[in-house]
């Protein structure tokens, strides 16, 4: 897959799909604001979601929050062909800290939220990003009709657990909340993204109407793998899949350690 950002044995990004990653995390929710102007990422210290933000002519701020300024430092050096010159855009604003910590010292209002960080480790800085609570801060840093986007770990109906939990308990802070989804060659899987907000829904776009916004907002060149098309694509589910994420279960809670309902496959048959 060629060069790879690896962390504590996990790879995190490829530069043979790099783009594809990143283009499904940043750009649904940024062709579905009709002018995102402030956007806020959370995470993403390789540089890639900052780079796919910036492509928008429209946006006048950029803020990148990352815990790991060794990381960030890195990246800048080594990852070039990632951020492509990002951290150096005079629009950004890049500080190294906390990203719960930030949220709720800030006092700016945002047009895209996008969170970009590690999955789920128990008792890890991350976890603190994955909560109810956590979403209800956020949301009162949106604009009117703001979104939320947010990496969903691994997607499949094999192991939905996570996912699942994660997308319920977005559900208790929007009333929109969609699954999307694409396979990642260097994840080895499918993985999953989440798409919250008070007013959008992915069953009314229209490909053609998606391929013309990206047609004004970047150009026909900047993406190498999105169409309106393909975009729409990745919210259809299967039947087995809706069921499933249409189950109750627990939510992510402050302090609370979250346990994944059995599967199927866990459950001792007599």
């Amino acid at each position: 897959y060629g060069l790879a950002l690896m962390l504590d044995g996990a790879i995190q990004s490829a530069e043979d799909d790099e783009e594809l990653y990143h283009e499904l995390l940043v750009q649904p929710a940024m062709l579905a604001h009709p002018n995102p102007r402030d956007i806020l990422i959370i995470g993403g210290g390789e540089g890639s979601t900052l780079r796919e933000v910036l492509g928008h002519t429209s946006v006048r701020s950029a803020t990148m929050i990352d815990i790991d300024r060794e990381l960030v430092d890195l990246c800048r050096t080594h990852l070039l062909s990632w951020h492509q010159g990002a951290f150096d855009d005079p629009r950004v604003r890049l500080a190294t800290l906390d990203g719960r910590t930030f949220v709720e010292q800030d006092d700016r209002s945002y047009d895209i939220i996008i969170i970009d960080v590690i999955d789920m480790l128990e008792g890890g800085p991350a976890q603190s990003m994955y909560t109810r609570q956590f979403y209800e801060l956020l949301r009162t840093r949106l604009r009117p009709g703001g979104l939320v986007v947010v990496q969903g770990l691994e997607f499949t109906f094999l192991d939905d657990r996570a996912h699942a939990a994660l997308a319920r308990t977005l559900r208790a802070v929007f009333p929109e909340v969609h699954s999307y989804h694409a396979a990642i060659p260097s994840f080895l899987g499918t993985w999953g993204f989440l798409l919250a907000s008070d007013w959008c829904r992915p069953a009314d776009w229209r490909a053609e109407q998606i391929d013309s916004v990206i047609e004004q907002r970047l150009g026909c060149n900047w993406l190498e793998h999105l169409t309106g098309e393909y975009l729409k694509s990745r919210f259809v589910l299967c039947k087995e899949t809706q069921f499933l994420l249409s189950l109750p279960g627990p939510i992510l809670e402050d302090g609370v350690t979250f346990i994944a309902p059995p599967s199927i496959e866990d459950v001792e048959v007599p």
